[in-house]
């Protein structure tokens, strides 16, 4: 009995991780419009230095799709992933106005290409391949979201969450007032399929994001310490400033903060029953589906950590 017992403890003390052994990383999947606001760039240099996810690839959506796919493309070429494929969605049309310096930095890049998978495609497979595991982050329209829902129906109950930088639910920073966020107003009718689908969503809305600004001791943190990460994301940066005085807002990067520390960043955050109407607003709703809302950051806490988290720089691949 005695070896029958040491027997069965041995063969549970094998099972279990040993002692200082890293916990396993979470697989995420970063969905954005780079290369208009600055703040994407930004966030997909945080999902690749973050120590707790495993990224399992970027998707691309809104606009000129190729131009944004060639910024990422370069961006993680450069920081040493150049492993982690770029999906491109669907390009939709562009503001005749529009002029996105950012596009200059990749024009000629070719050293990394996009995967031929639309990123529909790409994210669909992705959480079938791994059912209850990827976390989709979404910072920018959601066509590509909506896309993979129409090709993948289950794709609420096979994501592990769905965290979006989308909405605005109370007010801004600048508006007490609820306005149409430009994620939603970008593509209403696939942002009404998404909030509705029952998926697991968390939101960072403007009530919270538009709090949060750069400032240009916090810029110089990065830039005092040059890598290959920091010299491209300052690049960028200096390629989106339209004066000497512009400041990036972190929306996007908050997301991807909620993503990696569910709440830990937030002084309130509730559950409402939300719904997109007609015009792009985030209502609350009795008829909408529930919705993590991210409320009041901390904002200190998080520039530190984010800060500290690019300067540590990109991780490999746990595999």
């Amino acid at each position: 009995m005695r070896r029958l017992a040491a027997l069965v403890v041995g063969t549970l003390l094998a099972a279990l991780p040993a002692a200082g052994a890293p916990a396993e990383r979470m697989k995420v999947i970063l969905d954005t419009d780079i290369g208009t606001d600055i703040d994407d760039a930004w966030a997909l240099g945080f999902v690749i230095s973050h120590a707790g996810f495993e990224p399992v690839g970027v998707t691309i959506t809104d606009g000129d799709t190729s131009a944004r796919a060639r910024v990422a493309c370069k961006l993680l070429h450069v920081a040493g992933r150049g492993d982690l494929p770029v999906a491109v969605g669907r390009a939709t049309k562009v503001p005749a106005d529009r002029v996105d310096h950012q596009f200059q930095w990749a024009e000629d890049f070719t050293a990394k290409r996009p995967v031929e998978t639309p990123a529909a495609d790409f994210i669909a497979q992705a959480v079938r391949a791994h059912p209850g595991q990827v976390t989709l982050i979404a910072v920018g329209p959601l066509q590509n979201v909506a896309d993979a829902l129409r090709k993948e129906p289950q794709l609420p109950r096979l994501v592990r969450r769905l965290v979006l930088m989308s909405g605005c639910v109370y007010g801004t920073a600048d508006r007490k007032k609820p306005i149409p966020e430009w994620n939603v107003v970008q593509a209403i009718a696939d942002a009404q399929l998404v909030y509705d689908a029952g998926f697991p969503l968390t939101i960072v809305p403007l009530d919270a994001t538009t709090l949060v600004r750069l400032t240009e001791a916090e810029r110089e943190r990065l830039r005092s310490k040059p890598s290959p990460l920091t010299i491209s994301l300052e690049s960028l940066y200096r390629l989106w400033l339209e004066s000497p005085t512009s400041r990036m807002t972190l929306h996007d990067q908050l997301a991807v903060a909620d993503a990696a520390r569910p709440g830990e960043y937030f002084s309130d955050k509730k559950t409402l029953p939300m719904r997109v109407d007609d015009e792009g607003y985030t209502r609350t709703d009795a008829r909408g589906k529930p919705v993590n809302v991210c409320l009041q950051p901390k904002r200190d806490a998080f520039l530190k950590d984010y800060l500290d988290t690019l300067l540590a720089g990109p991780r490999p691949p746990s595999f």
